[in-house]
């Protein structure tokens, strides 16, 4: 069902505010704010290169992903989209890395798309479980695909991606707690809404720091 209104996505100005309602709430997070400040708005385009990117980041690192996603962007003459994904021959996608179901993964989506049984465009007008529900019909795409989608694509403001590794080491390091389940997580989470996806961002920013890595290296576009 699409939403009665539109969705406010984040903007620069709103993620800032809810940083600032964030670690007015929760000790942790006011730590976190006090030596980062606010969490950049990392953002991706709303588009098939991107779901076809969330496929290539299942179960590795953004740093494996992203070459990945080079040279299949090369294999696609520079755009990775639907069409120019069925160009693309098995071997060649072998060749750059992908395993096979990662390949079969993107190629369905490139069915589906092309046959109009999912529809990229009209995403942003549903409410976030429409949305996780389309993404997740999809082949290969479970829960923590729509949710990244969610958060990085959409920018909704209260995605919280309770499979991600970063968000689970990360509430472990920053609120020295132990979290093994996702009901933990979700119960840990509960005071952030309706702002959860920027609490998420506050946790990255801590674990890739604790790591020696940029803050901005979460790859966007």
């Amino acid at each position: 069902m699409s939403t009665d209104k539109p969705i406010e996505p984040l903007t620069k100005t709103s993620l800032i505010a809810a940083a600032v309602e964030l670690a007015r709430r929760d000790a942790e997070l006011a730590r976190v704010f006090k030596q980062f400040g606010p969490p950049p708005l990392w953002n991706r385009p709303a588009t098939f290169s991107t779901l076809a990117r969330i496929v290539l980041e299942q179960q590795v690192s953004l740093a494996v992903a992203k070459i990945t996603f080079d040279r299949l962007t090369t294999l696609c003459g520079g755009r990775i989209t639907a069409t120019t994904i069925a160009d693309v021959s098995d071997e060649a996608m072998r060749t750059a890395g992908l395993s096979r179901q990662k390949a079969r993964y993107i190629r369905e989506l490139g069915i589906a798309v092309v046959g109009r049984s999912f529809r990229i465009s009209t995403l942003k007008q549903y409410h976030d479980d429409e949305v996780s529900r389309r993404i997740q019909s999809l082949v290969g795409f479970g829960p923590w695909s729509a949710e990244v989608f969610l958060m990085m694509a959409l920018l909704r403001p209260d995605i919280l991606p309770v499979g991600d590794l970063g968000l689970i080491k990360g509430i472990a390091e920053v609120c020295d707690e132990t979290i093994q389940t996702s009901a933990q997580i979700l119960e840990r989470a509960e005071s952030w809404r309706p702002y959860r996806s920027v609490a998420t961002r506050m946790i990255w920013q801590a674990y890739l720091f604790n790591r020696g890595k940029n803050i901005h290296s979460i790859a966007t576009g």
